[in-house]
């Protein structure tokens, strides 16, 4: 197989970089990294090349590919499938015993017990590795003293590939349909997956306002990492969505490049760490905006304005910033099954001492479930857990 040439644009702290660059990985593609965190040159030519400033940046063959998204798009097409050196299974000529869906601490673990159980399984994802691709230092996973996230999910699909487990990377389920003997998994491109048993360990997501304009202007002025796209807004006046750490952290690194930064919060109080919170209150160049709430992102192509409500008083006022982080946590990525399984208030799915769902055969593991503690090493605990409770109902 002649290698492809594969050329991509990052930067250290960029989480969609570290996304494609371990998509890339799992497919045993390897490829050119220009970091170009503090490069201008390099920086000039990505924004030349491919006509954006938005991060990653892909060339495969000097064909422009885009972004991430446009990364996930191609492999979901099958579009990289003649450059792998993996083979996608052919979901119409093929059943399961266990479906795992999703490629993190859970989900890779899981599969790897249910496949030293004898068990048939395939992992399906959309991303790989989930929300410990962000982590840049992990101290507390046992024994990877001092490594990183990208390093550790590394190390998790290294392992997971010495066990004969069907992968469909960049697959995102969208339903699960249950059947009496088994069940069926649909891809948002059509596939359907047959399987007799269904473990998900599809973790979190960022969360939205849900207020309009949001989705129209999407990577046009908002944005829901100031890390990844904060940089493109320099000199230009800004706003933060969230009181907890991910607020603070954004709206102090955006007020060093900056005019200034508006921190819209919904309650009295800031609520992140002590010292963050001290730092944004000393800071000149931020403004918080406490009781406040988005009601609406304007512009005709990109960020223009945005019109804030304060809930005690009802005023509204409009802010010209160019661009707005949407800071406000993370949620389960349970749409694709909130209509079949019971589901808390927190959207989480619940599941008893052996990891079982409200419904017989489907099994859930992770940040995905309403389990208390959210590490990598306890969702990693419980895929282990799941999948041998899901080996004893098949067996």
């Amino acid at each position: 197989m002649n290698k492809p040439k594969i050329e991509i644009y990052t930067k250290t702290w960029c989480p969609y970089c570290r996304r494609a660059k371990a998509m890339l990985k799992s497919l045993g593609l390897d490829y050119t990294d220009y970091d170009i965190t503090d490069n201008e040159e390099l920086q000039q030519e990505m924004v030349e090349r491919s006509g954006k400033k938005t991060i990653p940046q892909i060339f495969i063959n000097d064909q422009k590919i885009g972004g991430y998204d446009d990364l996930i798009e191609l492999v979901s097409s099958g579009g990289l499938d003649d450059l792998t050196e993996f083979e996608r299974p052919n979901c119409s000529e093929k059943d399961w015993d266990l479906a795992v869906i999703g490629a993190g601490p859970a989900g890779m673990t899981a599969s790897v017990y249910a496949a030293r159980k004898g068990l048939k399984v395939l992992m399906a994802a959309r991303d790989i590795g989930g929300q410990v691709l962000e982590t840049d230092t992990i101290d507390n996973y046992l024994p990877e003293y001092g490594t990183s996230g990208p390093d550790l999910m590394q190390n998790f699909l290294k392992h997971l590939r010495n066990y004969k487990i069907d992968t469909l990377f960049g697959e995102e389920i969208t339903d699960i349909n249950p059947q009496a003997e088994g069940h069926i998994l649909l891809t948002k491109s059509d596939k359907k997956i047959k399987t007799k048993a269904v473990l998900i360990a599809a973790g979190t997501k960022k969360r939205q306002l849900g207020v309009p304009g949001e989705h129209q202007l999407k990577d046009n002025g908002v944005s829901y990492c100031a890390t990844c796209d904060g940089y493109i807004y320099e000199n230009q006046p800004v706003a933060v969505v969230g009181g907890g750490n991910s607020g603070l952290e954004a709206a102090l690194d955006m007020a060093k490049i900056a005019t200034e930064v508006y921190l819209i919060i919904r309650g009295e109080q800031l609520s992140g760490d002590k010292s963050l919170q001290d730092k944004v209150n000393n800071s000149d160049k931020i403004e918080v905006c406490k009781s406040y709430q988005t009601t609406e992102i304007k512009g005709e192509q990109k960020v223009e304005s945005i019109r804030i409500k304060n809930l005690n008083t009802g005023k509204e006022r409009e802010l010209n910033v160019k661009a707005i982080f949407i800071e406000i946590g993370l949620i389960p990525n349970t749409g694709f099954i909130c209509e079949h399984l019971d589901i808390n208030q927190g959207n989480e799915i619940i599941i008893d001492a052996n990891n079982q769902t409200s419904i017989e055969g489907i099994f859930a593991a992770g940040d995905v479930t309403d389990i208390r503690d959210k590490q990598i090493i306890v969702s990693a605990a419980e895929g282990a857990k799941a999948a041998l409770r899901a080996n004893e109902y098949l067996n």
